[in-house]
């Protein structure tokens, strides 16, 4: 049995005008995204356009077809989405566009939309009244204003400022329960679709009540006339939430 060949044609180059950098960045993009790297095999760079070509040994073709056809469709290991993605990336920064074909036909097996695709929506920085919560991991500074960081699991809130007054509250805090900071944030939306928040000035804050559910509810029920039970509970807190105040 032959090997499996694909050809990944960039119509803005031709071989000889190909620098040897952006090859080797291509050919990094492409073997992420095509993966079984000990079976895939680059062959060449050829004419009519640059024409990027790679065998697949026999013995992983199925697994390598299955893994593009994944690529195209949006379903397929984060790797080779990724490797998809810097393709991309790459292409647009060369304005260029290119397409992955079976062998030499015309079968496309992705296509790759490089300079045509649709530019990141930028806005302004605005500033919003907004709340934060997470685990004070850092307060100080030698600042008129003091400067924290709050974790909240893998994000990490840095920028934060208080008064020193706020500060001395917290500091207690530090390493200790989940908090919620009030304030004002400036956000900010990246060229990736990305929202960021710059800087979040603190007003006020609270310690939040971590007991577990259960027991929390154990508390509620324990209030005397708390009608948690009743059977019109649930239509009073819908009532309440409809503006008009009817049920629906």
């Amino acid at each position: 049995m032959k090997p499996v060949e694909y050809v990944f044609r960039i119509d803005v180059f031709q071989p000889e005008t190909m620098p040897m950098a952006r090859l080797a960045e291509y050919m990094a993009a492409l073997a992420k995204m095509f993966g079984h790297t000990e079976h895939t095999h680059f062959v060449g760079v050829e004419k009519g356009s640059a024409k990027l070509r790679t065998a697949v040994d026999p013995v992983d073709a199925p697994k390598v077809e299955a893994r593009l056809n994944g690529v195209r469709i949006g379903d397929a290991p984060k790797d080779a989405i990724a490797g998809k993605l810097a393709l991309e990336d790459l292409l647009a920064n060369d304005n260029a566009v290119a397409t992955l074909t079976e062998g030499d036909t015309d079968r496309v097996v992705i296509p790759f939309i490089g300079r045509n695709r649709p530019k990141a929506l930028t806005f302004p920085p605005f500033r919003e009244d907004t709340s934060i919560d997470g685990v004070l991991v850092k307060i100080g500074g030698k600042d008129p204003s003091a400067h924290a960081t709050l974790q909240d699991g893998d994000l990490f809130h840095v920028g934060v400022t208080m008064r020193r007054e706020i500060a001395r509250e917290l500091a207690p805090l530090l390493y200790g329960p989940t908090v919620r900071m009030f304030g004002n944030g400036r956000f900010e939306r990246l060229a990736d679709g990305v929202w960021r928040m710059s800087d979040f000035r603190v007003d006020r804050y609270e310690r939040l009540d971590e007991r577990p559910i259960g027991e929390a509810l154990a508390v509620m029920r324990a209030v005397p006339g708390n009608r948690l039970m009743d059977a019109d509970s649930y239509r009073d807190v819908a009532a309440m939430r409809n503006e008009d105040g009817a049920v629906e």
